[in-house]
């Protein structure tokens, strides 16, 4: 047990080790005229982000302030805010869980079930987002997949109320989410120091004891980030609630695009909108102070 935590601690100590610097920001500042590769990115930063935010930002406070006190009188858009949270909180420990499972099979698996497990898993990102959506309605169609299936088992079941309730958006969010999750944990797995968990293992660690404390330590920082991302990604999610969601419990996403269709709340619909961007972002710069997300993300 002590040559265990020894070799735990030897591994904290090394992974707090100084990295190399990069040579690309000293190129850009020793007059190598290598700093005219910045224009471009900084053109699509400010046409592309700065630019609408301002025009909604300006949109919003046009009129004053009092569409912001509007927007958090509204009983529908605190329950949208509940909702939300809900959602994101669930499916990011789910998938946390399963995405981790999952990138460490990857890593443990033979080549060709390696293969298999990888195709799959690029399959649902190469895939559109709307035909997944779509896939999962017709499965919760009330003479859907699921009520086909349950026929040919011998059940007689009546059609089934799955479709557009809160129930509904879990397995499908998870379903979309979770490569933003295996990804970025496999990437940690793919750095895994083997020999701290030859060393475990030879001192009589249990299996459960070497994942605990050799394996998930060294994983935590793909953990972060993977987790960091869905939260936040499922914050502002909108296509797959919006058509298996329930329209009686929207999510804050949903929201925005029911208020947008309405004439006579444009103004709203973008405090609405500014509020979700500034929660997004604010939310990032904290797990960023206090994780150091952007600096994992660099190691991915």
């Amino acid at each position: 047990m002590i040559g265990l935590l020894s070799a735990s601690s030897e591994a904290s100590t090394f992974s707090h080790a100084p990295r190399r610097r990069s040579v690309l920001p000293a190129l850009l500042t020793r007059g190598s005229g290598a700093a005219w590769l910045l224009g471009l990115p900084l053109v699509f930063l400010g046409l592309f982000l700065v630019v609408p935010l301002v025009l909604l930002a300006w949109t919003t406070f046009e009129h004053g302030l009092g569409v912001i006190d509007t927007v958090f009188d509204d009983p529908l858009w605190l329950q949208s805010l509940q909702t939300t949270a809900l959602i994101a909180v669930v499916v990011t420990a789910v998938t946390l869980v399963v995405g981790t499972a999952y990138a460490l099979a990857l890593g443990l698996a033979p080549g060709w079930v390696k293969a298999i497990l990888l195709v799959s898993i690029l399959a649902i990102l190469w895939s559109s987002l709307l035909v997944r959506t779509y896939g999962w309605i017709l499965i919760y169609l009330p003479t859907g997949i699921i009520y086909q299936v349950l026929g040919w088992l011998g059940f007689s079941p009546q059609p089934l109320s799955i479709y557009q309730t809160s129930t509904a958006m879990y397995p499908a969010m998870i379903h979309v989410m979770l490569p933003s999750m295996i990804l970025p944990v496999y990437a940690s797995v793919r750095r895994l120091d083997t020999s701290q968990v030859r060393a475990a293992q030879t001192l009589g660690a249990r299996p459960l004891l070497v994942l605990r404390k050799v394996v998930l330590p060294q994983l935590r920082p793909g953990m972060l980030a993977g987790g960091i991302l869905v939260f936040l990604s499922a914050l502002g999610f909108y296509v797959t609630p919006q058509l298996l969601g329930s329209p009686f419990s929207p999510t804050v996403a949903m929201l925005i695009g029911i208020v947008f269709n309405r004439q006579d709340a444009f103004d709203e619909a973008t405090a609405m909108s500014l509020i979700l961007i500034l929660t997004v972002a604010v939310l990032y710069v904290l797990a960023d102070r206090l994780f150091r997300v952007s600096e994992q993300w660099g190691r991915q």
